[in-house]
């Protein structure tokens, strides 16, 4: 079987390649893994060495809690973090945390081999679903530890079908699978894999602390003054319609878009019209009801200031990380495509969040929750259930110590 596998790793590689003479991403993905043996000469070889593997920005947020408490509790080890897509190496690429950051490797013999005796962790941490067998196969051979973290399992993904058996295989290779919830370990212990321990989503404890740390911006603050306002974040195209144009007298509006490239600025802009201004123009705000942040990094700080969120990416793209408004009580809109986000039922039935189909349903959100008694209930939900959702870095923190001592 691993000669199919090998061979449809192969076959992705090369239409990368060809890709990457039109698009962008596929260029980043190609260019990134070049030379990538050289990166690996910066490792000290009188240190003991940690690997963490995310496939994106996403995944990556749920491994940091786990990084971090490493480095805190084991500042001499060598933490080498690796991304699979460009939306994750590119953001985080210099994440001070780690102390090498770089392209995983493609998952060939060629490539894995070297990359593990390159590395020569004395574990490996793989967040989420990043299953390359060729790489947990040639781990378990070493005698490497292998820990998985925040892993969710679905009964219809493949491991679970009358053809998963090799697939099965190579997961019982890992050491230790911390899931989200006991459906997951269920469906482990049904084909005979007992190494699952419950532990969470890390995500909890990483939104919780950002919450606890996060400072106001003065210059939003004054533009603001004594207003209300509703902050959408990681917003699209679509998500724009659902908002503009925005005729609420009692809240000011703060978009905070999921791209900030030039053309989709652009888009918004004219959207918004006489009615809105760029954050790096707040200086010469006159009487704009909505600003539009264009530039990274800032929705922490303006969740901290909000006072209802909207969340993007429920209309198709993949709905956006609603648990950091939730974590500062901010009460959470969101499209209703949200099947594969348990964390969205969820609020909704903690009544913390509202789900939306149109503009109508979102201008019946805003108005619930004008109303005080309905605002104050959603905001103390949203706050209780984040912190009643907290505690999985420490449990899996106990199966890294475990491993290492």
């Amino acid at each position: 079987m691993f000669f199919f596998y090998y061979a449809g790793i192969f076959i992705y590689s090369i239409f990368l390649r060809i890709a990457a003479s039109f698009n962008y991403k596929a260029k980043l993905w190609v260019t990134g893994r070049k030379d990538w043996r050289n990166k690996l000469k910066s490792i000290p070889t009188n240190k003991k060495t940690i690997w963490v593997h995310c496939a994106s920005l996403g995944e990556f947020e749920q491994g940091r809690p786990i990084i971090e408490k490493i480095k805190s509790e084991y500042p001499n080890y060598f933490i080498v973090l690796t991304f699979f897509s460009p939306s994750g190496f590119e953001v985080r690429k210099n994440y001070e945390k780690a102390d090498l950051v770089m392209y995983l490797p493609i998952d060939l013999p060629s490539e894995n081999i070297d990359f593990i005796k390159a590395v020569n962790p004395v574990l490996a941490i793989f967040v989420k679903y990043e299953f390359w067998f060729g790489y947990l196969n040639k781990l378990k051979q070493l005698n490497i530890p292998i820990l998985f973290i925040a892993v969710r399992f679905r009964k219809n993904q493949h491991f679970f079908k009358w053809f998963g058996g090799w697939a099965q295989k190579q997961l019982k290779q890992i050491s230790v699978i911390h899931v989200q919830d006991e459906i997951s370990r269920n469906l482990l212990n049904n084909i005979g894999i007992n190494t699952a321990i419950v532990s969470g989503d890390t995500r909890y404890d990483r939104v919780n602390e950002n919450a606890e740390k996060a400072n106001k911006t003065e210059v939003i603050e004054k533009w603001l003054g004594n207003k209300k306002c509703v902050i959408a974040g990681s917003t699209w195209s679509i998500d724009d319609d659902l908002m503009l144009p925005w005729d609420n007298i009692d809240y000011k509006l703060i978009i905070a878009p999921h791209e900030i490239n030039a053309s989709r600025i652009e888009q918004i802009k004219n959207k918004v019209g006489k009615h809105g201004i760029l954050f790096t123009e707040l200086n010469n705000a006159q009487n704009e009801n909505i600003l539009v942040l264009n530039n990274m990094g800032m929705l922490l700080s303006v969740y901290k200031m909000g006072h209802i969120a909207y969340v993007g990416g429920g209309f198709g793209s993949g709905l956006h990380n609603i648990l950091e408004p939730a974590a500062f009580g901010l009460p959470v809109i969101f499209g209703n495509k949200h099947e594969k986000f348990p964390e969205a039922k969820a609020l909704i039935d903690a009544e913390g969040a509202i789900e939306i189909s149109n503009r109508k349903e979102f201008n019946d959100a805003i108005e619930f929750l004008t109303i005080k008694m309905n605002y104050e209930k959603a905001s103390k939900n949203c706050s209780l259930f984040v912190k009643s959702q907290t505690g999985a870095s420490k449990i899996i923190m106990d199966s890294v110590n475990e491993i290492l001592n």
